[in-house]
């Protein structure tokens, strides 16, 4: 079954260069990493260090599961049909962070959605190609000013954010040679059924990053990958 997904995602939409995921296991390891070894895909994860990036790519990836749910129902057939569409209201939707879409911060211009065109809204009446060539060219030359805008607008919103956590929750910090437990669901260290164990370990801490990231070892002194 692994098998046909995979050559069906790769007959559908090409062969990617390169897959960035984050430090869960599955991903360095059986089907997914032969698969991406014959395709010749390089994989790639986000460092360990810097935990707020593997929040960015359960974030995105939790809003796509949920646009799927909701295409699908109960039935959870025909998900790679849906896929596309999924993923172009994901890319067309401003976000809340700093109101743009990622569609506009790549091209430089919001998308065609297909109910203007079937519609023919005003935007779709009045195109005229010389025009459009010319405002693509206006789009382009403050593309790069929208993207730091728009990066301004979400470093604001972070701290916002951070600003009404710090004043809610007090954060805990370790020390090198502190024993520790490590959240299950995060490792999958064992298998998540319903009756699994909340917590793993125990483990002690190696090296200390900085910004809750950890290196740990095991209590023989053996260090744990991908930690």
């Amino acid at each position: 079954m692994e098998k046909f997904v995979c050559e069906h995602i790769v007959c559908r939409f090409g062969r990617p260069q390169e897959i960035i995921s984050d430090n869960g296991k599955q991903f360095f390891k059986g089907t997914f990493l032969i698969f991406c070894k014959k395709l010749g895909t390089l994989q790639a994860s986000t460092y360990v260090y810097h935990p707020q990036a593997n929040g960015h790519v359960k974030v995105t990836n939790r809003e796509i599961i949920k646009g799927m749910e909701r295409r699908l129902g109960q039935a959870h057939q025909a998900w790679i049909d849906e896929l596309p569409q999924v993923l172009r209201v994901h890319r067309t939707t401003p976000k809340s962070s700093n109101g743009e879409t990622s569609f506009s911060l790549v091209y430089g211009s919001e998308a065609v959605i297909p109910i203007e065109i079937s519609v023919e809204t005003k935007r779709i009446q009045d195109f005229d190609p010389k025009e459009n060539k010319k405002r693509r060219r206006v789009d382009l030359d403050i593309l790069e000013e929208r993207r730091e805008m728009a990066s301004i607008k979400e470093a604001h919103n972070k701290q916002k954010l951070e600003g009404y956590y710090n004043k809610n929750v007090k954060p805990s910090t370790f020390k090198p040679s502190t024993y520790v437990l490590r959240l299950n669901s995060a490792s999958k260290a064992e298998y998540q059924g319903k009756m699994v164990p909340t917590w793993e370990g125990p483990y002690m801490i190696r090296k200390a990053y900085g910004d809750g990231a950890y290196k740990l070892e095991t209590l023989s002194g053996e260090v744990v990958d991908r930690t």
